[in-house]
């Protein structure tokens, strides 16, 4: 093993290891009720008896209807407020005060007439004031209550008056209310006669009464009615009933009602909430020791049927997040929040796997992240089996991943099939459609919706992880693209080869099940270094030869050039890695036949040097590039051929797929002889329908 392989390798145990080890702190060490069962579903343990006595009780529903209740039948608390009636009595005397000092004439003039009619004016006034405090004496001591507008019969309205310790029932007849008062001050100054004063004094007393806001002696208490709200909620008996030690709970096959369901809600609570004599040590252990299980499976999974994930420091670290992300964001959910879990995307996760790798590996990381975040969930069994069938389905419905619209077909679909389990769950254990249902529907329609952030994440998984994806493909496959676009231009046969090779490789790699739009994108730009020269390629000559004036060696290398600057012109033009794999893998170590048989030819009695006829390599990585390869030679070596018949074909195409299998090409991929038997087959029907025989068509006869 390489000392690369084994640095990842190490990586990828202390990745694993660092997994189940945050897995296992973020999980809760409280002790694990023994049984497990849902409503509905049929009791699958022995008979179960109440070892001790345990209390019943209530459900959340029950319970906050009964808070809902309370709160329905509260009746309010009032204070007296002692200020309010001395502060709007200081406040009206000295507005009064400031209006008689700066608007009333003094009595500075002899004439008796005017004096006589400002004394009365004054007197007026001052009628007017003690008329106001009298009026705010009586009503205040009485009380004035302001009553809520939302209340329809305010003379019935019922409150609780607290002072002093004591609280009495009261109604709000008893009590003025301010709209009363107000009505009283506004017939006071209409009865008074003071509009017969000065004008502007009395515009200015108008004025003040149009501002003034009659307040209330008899005020809510916020504070005091939620601590009494509080007090009054916190009575509520959490406990329905008892169960006896001994006493019958439930007997195996039996259906888990309603009933038993609340007894075994119960024992469960009573269970979990008692640790005595709990020893948290062992109960650490276990949970160490489940996860680790866990961990260890999924590791030796890969290990024996996807090796190459574990070579590669970028494949482990993108998996180990993705679990890690969806443990962390169902912890958050379940720890910190009062959502109901349902509203997490998890069929997003599946769906961000597999656009970059394949079902197996995506379906097992999905699976087990289902598995641990089902200790979350408040029913597992359920759980799992819900969001494992819609993660398939939606990984199914994501078949197309080149089109953009796919996603929305996706969420729909997801939707669906929530709708069909969610339902069906509920007719299979109510034998009815719950109530609640429409709720779950809520929270699964969120859920659907946060898919349409797989088309975010793809982008950024792209930018982060060097990933390409389907719609990259699709863009850079686009032949007017610039690069492409370049090639078409400077090297039209070339380009012509590139295309006819696409769709070469294509079919192959779509009928042996492999990325079958990677490999067309990474033929169209497999030549792209060819642009760089384009007349030292047979494809782009039109007649003469520009390597009659080369010798051998000089040809070769030129020939071999391309290789590197196709691989210059994707890093210029910011093509992904593993297109530009093609670019170097596509020749792999081999020789350049024709210059090399040509030199040993003319140089009979000499060695050659082996390097100057040589490509650089790398040999093929993958499935992809192994069947580009074979297209290359293939197309290429069908244009030589004299006559295309199906025998010729066939022999010319396994004849060059041989060749490079025995020259070792191969050796590096994970390709069977089957495979390659299926790859020869394939070709040979595509060159033939290639080059198929075409009618002649006839002349006119110059006689007729």
């Amino acid at each position: 093993m390489s000392f690369k392989n084994r640095t990842v390798l190490i990586y990828s145990l202390l990745l694993f290891f660092f997994s189940a080890v945050t897995v296992f702190l973020i999980f809760p060490k409280d002790k694990q009720f023994a049984y497990s069962f849902s409503n509905g579903s049929p009791w699958l343990h022995d008979d179960l008896f109440a070892s001790s006595d345990f209390p019943v009780y209530k459900t959340d529903q029950e319970l906050k209807s009964e808070k809902d209740s309370i709160q329905r039948s509260f009746v309010p608390y009032y204070v007296f407020d002692t200020l309010v009636p001395l502060n709007i009595n200081t406040m009206f005397k000295r507005e009064m005060q400031s209006i008689e000092n700066e608007k009333l004439p003094q009595l500075s003039i002899t004439n008796d007439a005017e004096a006589f009619q400002i004394e009365t004016g004054r007197k007026l006034f001052d009628n007017f004031t003690q008329e106001i405090e009298d009026l705010l004496q009586i009503y205040f001591d009485k009380g004035v209550i302001e009553i809520p507008d939302s209340v329809s019969n305010q003379a019935a309205y019922r409150f609780y008056l607290y002072g002093l310790g004591i609280s009495e029932l009261s109604y709000g007849y008893e009590y003025y209310s301010t709209t009363q008062l107000s009505a009283q001050i506004e017939k006071v100054y209409a009865e008074s006669g003071i509009k017969s004063i000065d004008s502007l004094c009395a515009y200015r007393i108008r004025n003040y009464l149009n501002k003034l806001v009659v307040p209330s002696n008899i005020v809510y208490d916020a504070s005091l009615n939620s601590k009494i709200m509080e007090s009054k909620v916190s009575e509520i008996s959490p406990v329905s009933g008892m169960v006896k030690e001994g006493e019958l709970i439930i007997r195996k096959g039996n259906i888990v009602g309603a009933y038993e369901n609340r007894i075994l809600f119960s024992l469960k609570k009573q269970f979990e909430s008692n640790n005595d004599g709990v020893n948290s040590f062992l109960i650490s252990l276990g949970t160490a020791l489940v996860f680790l299980s866990l961990f260890i499976v999924l590791f030796l999974y890969i290990s024996g049927h996807h090796n190459s994930i574990l070579n590669n420091f970028r494949d482990n670290t993108f998996l180990a997040l993705q679990m890690l992300l969806l443990i962390f964001a169902v912890y958050f959910i379940f720890a910190h929040t009062e959502f109901n879990l349902n509203v997490i995307p998890f069929v997003l996760f599946p769906l961000l796997i597999i656009t970059f790798y394949n079902f197996q590996i995506s379906f097992i990381i999905y699976l087990t992240s289902l598995l641990i975040v089902g200790f979350f969930a408040p029913n597992s069994f359920e759980f799992v089996f819900i969001q494992t069938l819609v993660g398939i389905v939606a990984m199914f419905s994501l078949k197309n991943k080149h089109k953009r619209r796919q996603i929305f077909v996706t969420m729909g679909v997801v939707f669906l099939s929530y709708v069909v389990l969610v339902t069906g769950f509920s007719l299979m254990k109510h034998g009815m459609l719950n109530r609640d249902l429409v709720k779950e529907f809520y929270a699964y329609g969120i859920s659907s919706f946060l898919v349409l952030l797989y088309l975010p994440f793809v982008f950024l998984f792209e930018k982060i992880f060097g990933y390409v994806s389907d719609f990259t493909l699709m863009e850079l496959s686009d032949t007017n693209n610039e690069v492409l676009r370049l090639l078409a231009e400077k090297s039209p046969g070339t380009f012509q080869h590139s295309v006819q090779v696409a769709n070469l490789v294509e079919s192959v790699v779509r009928d042996l099940g492999g990325n079958y739009m990677l490999a067309r994108t990474g033929a169209l730009y497999h030549d792209i270094g060819k642009s760089q020269h384009p007349d030292y390629f047979i494809e782009n000559q039109s007649g003469n030869n520009i390597h009659d004036s080369f010798d051998f060696e000089d040809s070769a290398q030129k020939i071999i050039s391309h290789v590197k600057a196709g691989s210059e012109l994707a890093k210029k033009y910011k093509i992904p890695s593993q297109v530009a794999d093609f670019i170097t893998m596509h020749h792999g170590t081999s020789l350049t036949k024709y210059f090399y048989n040509s030199w040993i030819n003319a140089n009979p009695d000499n060695m050659p040097v082996i390097s100057n006829f040589k490509y650089p390599g790398p040999k093929p990585q993958s499935l992809e590039t192994v069947v580009m390869m074979m297209a290359d030679a293939i197309e290429a070596a069908c244009r030589t051929l004299v006559e295309y018949t199906p025998e010729s074909i066939e022999k010319i195409v396994s004849k060059i797929i041989d060749a490079q299998l025995e020259d070792g090409q191969y050796e590096d991929v994970e390709i069977t002889l089957k495979q390659i038997a299926k790859a020869k087959k394939i070709f040979s029907l595509k060159i033939q329908n290639i080059y198929h025989s075409r009618v002649v068509y006839p002349e006119i006869n110059k006689k007729s």
